[in-house]
């Protein structure tokens, strides 16, 4: 990758910390210091400079997960520009957990000691049921790969699972031997973005162009692109012209109003120009939610998926959330639950060669893709929505009262 024109959007509290006058050979670096407490409230400051500095993504000093958890996913959002964060992940820890991402973003290249433990036996029974599920998850920030990393990879180790992982190419430009310890534990790797940019913003030709660097910045080896909210018709396209042969798409069971919203869970090949790929539908989702909420989801999921005739489901995590330490512990417990339900773990790329050849799946349209998650209100008809019904009530008004909103 060229040298990158990089903003930087830091808290006045941590510019004091880490210092601002800082040159580095990897980037062009511009600066926007502020109190995070307005963070939303510059939006248009930051998008002025994004704009007169043709900046690439924009780093931030913190994410949502430590001090005073200002979220900056709407921000993205509205800047529909690259991002990643070089934020502290553990709250106690989170000042030097910065201080080293943030050298490790100007020294950039380096080689990260992951410190794996050594594997002590493995604590999956095997004793499938037919069912299978793939963990997933999203790496984009400094602190996940440096802190949150490790302790995932230790915790698949555990149970023997494999996992797919799909990375930005930034994170493996600051850390350059990522991609090679999480293939070389039998990891799946996919792509994510070069800085987890809004391809969206840009043509087909333009999309084509950005997802051939990143797979060939990756060695080849690719099967499979999480786009999430980044994508739109142009890059189905632009992924089957580089050969890729899945990608991710939100289909989640997440409580709305008096049940789970219950939508598809088995995979989809979409009809592109002609050409097909395959869509793989995420059906739990680990962030913002606790374990209670997580669990109903992955209840729901495996009731869809008993009716299905193909029961596999798939469940999105953040290693710089799901690996810090205030939610590490509650993976282990996530994971265990799965086993326990006689779950079988495998990759996206195993799901590829698991897919029956005699089977018809269904065949969608670009149209009647972007049209699957259009929410349906139905009446409870399942324990887990007569179940969920108050606790999950509880938990959206605290979660609007820890925003600010006050509730009546």
């Amino acid at each position: 990758m060229d040298r990158p024109n990089v903003l930087i959007v830091i808290d006045k509290k941590d510019a004091e910390i880490v210092g601002i006058k800082h040159e580095s050979e990897h980037w062009n670096i511009f600066w926007k210091i502020i109190d995070y407490n307005e963070l939303h409230k510059k939006v248009a400051e930051i998008q002025e400079l994004v704009i007169k500095n043709d900046i690439n993504f924009i780093l931030y000093s913190r994410n949502d997960q430590v001090a005073n958890r200002v979220s900056i996913g709407p921000i993205n959002r509205k800047l529909r520009t690259g991002y990643s964060s070089f934020s502290g992940i553990d709250e106690k820890d989170r000042i030097g957990q910065m201080k080293e991402c943030f050298n490790d973003f100007i020294k950039c290249n380096g080689k990260l000691n992951f410190n794996i433990a050594e594997r002590k036996g493995d604590l999956s029974k095997g004793n499938y049921k037919g069912g299978m599920f793939s963990l997933i998850f999203d790496v984009e920030q400094l602190g996940g790969v440096r802190y949150g990393l490790p302790r995932i990879l230790n915790l698949l180790d555990k149970y023997n699972i494999k996992a797919t992982f799909f990375i930005t190419n930034l994170m493996k430009k600051v850390y350059r031997n990522v991609l090679e310890e999480i293939r070389g534990r039998g990891h799946e790797v996919g792509i994510h973005g070069l800085y987890h940019e809004y391809l969206s913003s840009f043509n087909e030709r333009v999309q084509e162009m950005l997802i051939q660097i990143m797979i060939s910045d990756f060695g080849g080896q690719v099967h499979g692109a999480n786009f999430i909210g980044r994508m739109n018709k142009d890059t189905l396209q632009a992924l089957v012209n580089n050969k890729i042969k899945y990608f991710v798409y939100p289909l989640i069971n997440y409580y709305h109003l008096f049940s789970y919203q219950k939508l598809p869970i088995t995979p989809s090949l979409v009809n592109i120009s002609n050409k097909k790929i395959w869509m793989f539908p995420i059906s739990v989702e680990t962030y913002d939610s606790p374990l209670l909420s997580v669990k109903n989801m992955v209840d729901s999921a495996i009731l869809q998926g008993e009716k299905s005739k193909f029961f596999h489901f798939s469940i999105l995590c953040h290693d710089f959330r799901d690996g810090n330490l205030a939610h590490i512990k509650t993976t282990e417990k996530l994971i265990y639950y799965l086993i326990q339900k006689g779950l079988e773990p495998i990759t996206l790329k195993e799901l590829l060669g698991r897919l029956p050849t005699n089977e018809s799946f269904r065949t969608l349209s670009v149209e009647e893709l972007f049209n699957l998650r259009r929410v349906k209100i139905s009446p409870p008809m399942t324990k887990q929505d007569f179940l969920g019904f108050i606790p999950e009530n509880l938990i959206s008004l605290y979660k609007l009262i820890r925003r600010g909103h006050t509730c009546f």
